[in-house]
Order: structure tokens, then C-alpha cells, then sequence
């Protein structure tokens, strides 16, 4: 699709500045409002664009709409709306969604300034390579139909905050004859009133328009984010340096190597978020495993499943908080000397839990092996979450596992008592009082900064 008369650039940039947030609003005088046939005719978003974002986004379509003609304003009693105290002019203010702060910014320069001082919470932020994981997308059905089947490559933002929109927004790159060798990317985005536009930003790449997106983005909000989820390919290094994201309370990644896991967990301050989820291991069990040696190679391959079992097992050695690992190559040994070292006063206060899955069986023995321990009790539950009972099919006996609870004592202070759990191929060790809720099934349910959290062993 090439330029047209109707798709202008400067169209494009004023969508993109859209997309930025409000960093460029230009007061304009009041003028008549235009009710439009919507029915028949068919409005052409590069022309409209400045005027729909102005006045219509977020109204609600009228049921009755007929020709094109002028409303004449009536002489109405103004609202006092400066006359209100500062206080609740702020908590209507929280109650607005992004357009209405943009229209309330737009009336008058103290007006900017008293939106901009406002508090904008960030409740989740995520980036996703669509190529890699799709899971926040899901969430938006219309937007997910639209770029499902797209090739090339696909990026998806998500910010959720307190202004009653989510900030859904796809970048799909392309690269177009008629700009060369030069990628143009397709932004698709969601509206406040769940409509989804488009536009073309030619001469960049998806992943940098994604960047500069959530850096303005970012700008916008004044509280620390809660939640970061970040699922895209090797250490995206531009992502975790917007000084905003490093404030988050809980940072989630999806990585291709263990390496990079050890890159951020450095790259952040000790203890400053809460948990550390890792799901890359995967490549080594069936079909993955394949994939990865006709990419590297067999010789290669093995060196970096060595590496990996390495790099596992140096996660322990980190100042943890709370930390998760799914899949790893986590040794028993490693586990034990940790616990060791933690009755003998060799951890932080700070530390609060650990829960590692691990690809082999553990054997309860060789994780208690020599430690100060005392049994508590055992209990049986389903080895994985039990399907809907299907009345076609006969249902197989769901098999059992067992899992252990220990005490394990100080050794310097004899009053703090530590918690470990023993569950299949997952083993769970909580400092003193800091143990999540586990049930039989394998359910971890545990209470961080961020709100109340779950996750599935």
C-alpha cells in the first residue's frame, strides 16, 4: 500500500504523537461540534485523525444520527469547576480516563500543569515478542485477531494504569518496495472506545518504535510500576534501562538463555523487586530439544546445557528475596548447601523464600542429607491439575505424589525455625515466618508488595 493524498505523514507522526501520550497538546479555541452520518459515510482515519482524537474518542455513538449540520450551543450554567478544592478536583481527576485528562490538559496552561502533577499508577506494564509469547495479547480478542496471522516480526505493548483505559498497542514490521530496503512498521492500537486503528511509521523497526512507545509512556506515570512483565528474545538491555521500570515491584522474564538471567539480576540493585520467574529451560525436553541442536549443533548444544546447569545453580548464590525458577537445572546439592549455609547465619535477613522445579526426580534424602531438620507431616495430592470429567472418554487413575514438610532449625539462633517443602520435582524453603501457602496440588500462593500472586508447581 502506497502513500496516498489521503495518508499523509504528518498524519502518521500525529497518531504516533498520540500514542506518546500527552507531551505535545495544543490549546485551541472553542468551536461549533459537528454531529456526523456515521451510517453512510465512511470516515477515513488519515484525514480525521487530529479531529477524532480531539472530540469524538470515548464518546458513545448516538443511536439516532442523521444529516451533517451544526448543534447550536445553548446558554447553559457554567460548571465551576476551579471553585472546587484541590483535593477533589484530584480524585475526579483519578476517575477520568486518558482522553478526558488530555481534553482537561488542553482548556488552559494551570490546568497542564495540575494533570501533569497528578499520580498515575502503573499496575502492569508488558512487552512481548509475539513470536515468543502471546499471553497478555489474549486479553484483548480484536486486537489479537488483527495480528495473529501476520508475519514478520511482532511486537505487543500493554500498559494497564489507573486511568479506566488499557494502553493496548501492536507493532508489526514490514518492509515495503517502495521505501526499499528500510522496514516500515504497522501500529494497531486500541481506543478508549474499543475500536482498533492503524497506521504506517515508515523508516524504523518494530522493536525500536515499541522502545521510544514505552519510554513516553513511561514518562506519563509518577507512581512505581507494580508489575513488569517482559518476555522478548537475548538481554533487551534498552528495555530494562527506562530508570521508571527499575522501580517495579515485581519483574517476570522469559529468557532464551540462563545467561541473560544473571545479566539483569546484576544489572538491578539487590532485593529491589520481588520475584524472578524463568520458564527457558523447556528447550532441553522433547521437541525443543531438537530444534535447538539443528540451530547449534550437537557439540554446541551440549556445552550450553553445561553452562546452563552452571549458571542454575549460581542463581543461589545471588542476595535473594523471593525467587522462582520453573524448569531448571537447579543441582540437589546446590539446594542443600544453601540451606546449610542458611542455619548456620550465612543468608540475608532480607531473604524470604525460594521455590525451584528442576528437571529430574528429587530424592527427599539427598535434600535433608545432614541437615537440622525435623519432620512435621505428609500429605498426597494429583501430580498435575486434574482435567474436567469428560463422559466420552473413560478417565484413567490420576497418580500421586507426596509431599514432605520439615522444620529446619538455626544453629545461631535457636528461635528461628525455617520451613522446607518437598513436592515431586520441586523443592520450597522459606525463612523464618516467610513461608507462602502451598496446597496439595502444588498451588503456591504467597502475598508480595504487588498483591496476592500464584504460581503452579
Amino acid at each position: 500500500m502506497s502513500l496516498s493524498k489521503q495518508e499523509r505523514p504528518e498524519d502518521r507522526l500525529s497518531a504516533l504523537n498520540f500514542l506518546g501520550g500527552h507531551l505535545k497538546i495544543a490549546v485551541s479555541k472553542p468551536r461549533p461540534q459537528f454531529r456526523f452520518n456515521f451510517s453512510k459515510r465512511k470516515m477515513d482515519f488519515g484525514l480525521n485523525v487530529k479531529q477524532f482524537f480531539t472530540s469524538r474518542i470515548g464518546k458513545p455513538k448516538e443511536e439516532k444520527i442523521v444529516e451533517e449540520f451544526f448543534v447550536e450551543e445553548e446558554e447553559e450554567e457554567k460548571f465551576q469547576w476551579l471553585e472546587l478544592p484541590d483535593n477533589l478536583r484530584e480524585i475526579i481527576v483519578h476517575q477520568m480516563p486518558l482522553q478526558s485528562r488530555i481534553n482537561l490538559a488542553a482548556t488552559s496552561k494551570g490546568e497542564r500543569e495540575f494533570v501533569k502533577q497528578m499520580k498515575v499508577e502503573c499496575k502492569l506494564f508488558a512487552i512481548e515478542d509475539l513470536g515468543r509469547r502471546t499471553t497478555n495479547l489474549l486479553r484483548y480478542p480484536d486486537l489479537h485477531w488483527k495480528v495473529f496471522a501476520r508475519s514478520g516480526k511482532r511486537f505487543f505493548l500493554n500498559f494497564m494504569c489507573d486511568w479506566q483505559h488499557d494502553i493496548a498497542v501492536c507493532f508489526c514490521e514490514e518492509r515495503r518496495p517502495f521505501y526499499g530496503v528500510c522496514p516500515s512498521t504497522k501500529v494497531y492500537w486500541l481506543t478508549p472506545a474499543g475500536n482498533i486503528k492503524k497506521t504506517i511509521i515508515p523508516n524504523i523497526n518494530a522493536y525500536d518504535l515499541a522502545v521510544v512507545t514505552a519510554r513516553h509512556f513511561f514518562s506519563m506515570i509518577t507512581e512505581d510500576c507494580k508489575r513488569a512483565s517482559v518476555a522478548l528474545s537475548g538481554w533487551p538491555e534498552e528495555i530494562f534501562e527506562i530508570p521508571e521500570l527499575q522501580k517495579s515491584y515485581v519483574i517476570g522474564s522469559s529468557y532464551d538463555d540462563v545467561e541473560s538471567i544473571h545479566k539483569t539480576y546484576d544489572f538491578f540493585e539487590p532485593y529491589s523487586f520481588d520475584v524472578y520467574m524463568h520458564k527457558t529451560a523447556m528447550k532441553y525436553i522433547w521437541p525443543f530439544s531438537l530444534l535447538s541442536v539443528a540451530r547449534y549443533g550437537l557439540r554446541d548444544w551440549m556445552v550450553m546445557r553445561r553452562n546452563d546447569r552452571i549458571l542454575c545453580d549460581a542463581m543461589l548464590d545471588k542476595d535473594l528475596r523471593i525467587l522462582i525458577l520453573h524448569d531448571s537445572f537447579v543441582s540437589v546439592d546446590k539446594m542443600n548447601q544453601f540451606i546449610d549455609k542458611w542455619s548456620n547465619g550465612g543468608v540475608s535477613d532480607k531473604f524470604c523464600w525460594w521455590a525451584i522445579s528442576t528437571h529430574c526426580h528429587v530424592e527427599v534424602e539427598e535434600v535433608i542429607d545432614q541437615l537440622p531438620i525435623t519432620y512435621v507431616g505428609e500429605k498426597y495430592g494429583p501430580k498435575y491439575t486434574v482435567p474436567k470429567e469428560s463422559k466420552s472418554k473413560k478417565q484413567k487413575p490420576i497418580p500421586l505424589v507426596r509431599m514432605v514438610k520439615y522444620k529446619v532449625q538455626s544453629l545461631v539462633n535457636r528461635e528461628t525455625i525455617g520451613t522446607l517443602y518437598i513436592r515431586d520435582k520441586m523443592v520450597l524453603f522459606a525463612n523464618a515466618g516467610q513461608c507462602p501457602k502451598i496446597d496439595e496440588f502444588g498451588l503456591i500462593t504467597y502475598t508480595s508488595r504487588s498483591g496476592v500472586n500464584e504460581t503452579q508447581f
